[in-house]
């Protein structure tokens, strides 16, 4: 279940391979100031598991999507100090204020509550703490220093360990799907500006929050893996030159996901979303133009 990263710090490994739904939590062992866990999306079992041979003192959430934060009821027994960014303070650990935000209100907002309590187990959760790019998290001789990195979400953060150089870049995930803006607050351009703040930093280890740990061509890859806005620009022009005329069509053609094999109402709101978002881009820049009734065309 546990792999060591460095030092205190161990990666505990997702159900599901850490792919989504699930994704992988951190754990830091201390001897003085309580055991640190660092996102409770790794699965309840495994959680129940974890809280038997540990002392958790502290609950950390990089942000409040589900596969980051479903478990964190787990541990309220208890009492642990729960940290979530202040960003999402308003709705985090609540399953209906959250559905509102991340996906839509009315029937597409029930039907997320019913996927992430019963894929997830998803419970509502009180947060105790809150954080931003000021607070320094202090545990033994770890030091965690957050970095705001919306884009993917407004409240998402990575946290740094300046003195092993340690990015721990959650869902800045570096998986071959690539970055994920679905939501109404995600945002391409701040998406790429947060990659850019990232690859600033000094980085020896990159851990991901759904691909584990990652020692090799780290620069290389955050590269790689900002490029693919571009690339899929490219990919949804293609549709339209290739007689896709309506959002409505490009989203049947699944040019992202490239289908729906599950929750598929979810998949193609996201779907869209993220569709819109790159139009956005392509018409902006003069190669599409939107004409009268919504109809899409390739600019001559």
């Amino acid at each position: 279940m546990l792999t060591q990263i460095s030092g205190p710090i161990y990666l505990v490994k997702g159900k599901n391979k850490g792919r989504f739904p699930y994704s992988h939590s951190i754990l830091i062992r201390t001897e003085q100031t309580g055991d640190v866990l660092i996102d409770t999306g790794c699965g309840i079992e495994i959680l129940k598991e974890l809280k038997g041979r540990t002392d958790i003192h502290t609950v950390i959430n990089s942000h409040t999507h589900p596969d980051h934060s479903a478990g964190n009821a787990v541990f309220s027994e208890n009492g642990p100090t729960l940290f979530v960014p202040v960003e999402s303070i308003d709705t985090a650990g609540s399953i209906v204020a959250l559905s509102n935000r991340l996906a839509e209100p009315g029937d597409l907002a029930l039907y997320w509550q019913n996927f992430v309590s019963e894929t997830l187990g998803f419970i509502d959760y009180t947060p105790t703490g809150t954080y931003d790019e000021t607070t320094l998290f202090h545990f033994d001789d770890v030091t965690l220093k957050p970095i705001h990195t919306p884009g993917h979400t407004a409240d998402h953060y990575c946290l740094y360990e300046p003195d092993r150089k340690i990015l721990f870049s959650f869902d800045y995930d570096l998986t071959g799907f690539g970055p994920w803006y679905g939501h109404r607050e995600s945002n391409i351009s701040e998406f790429i500006s947060s990659i850019d703040r990232l690859l600033d930093l000094e980085i020896e280890c990159l851990v991901s929050g759904h691909k584990g740990i990652i020692t090799d061509r780290i620069k290389e890859s955050l590269s790689a893996y900002a490029r693919v806005f571009d690339e899929r620009d490219e990919l949804i022009f293609s549709h339209i030159q290739n007689g896709a005329s309506t959002t409505d069509e490009l989203v049947d053609r699944s040019p992202i996901y490239g289908g729906f094999p599950y929750a598929e109402p979810l998949l193609r709101y996201w779907e869209g979303r993220m569709i819109d978002l790159h139009l956005e881009r392509l018409i902006d820049g003069g190669r599409v133009v939107r004409r009268e009734g919504d109809i899409l065309d390739v600019v001559k």
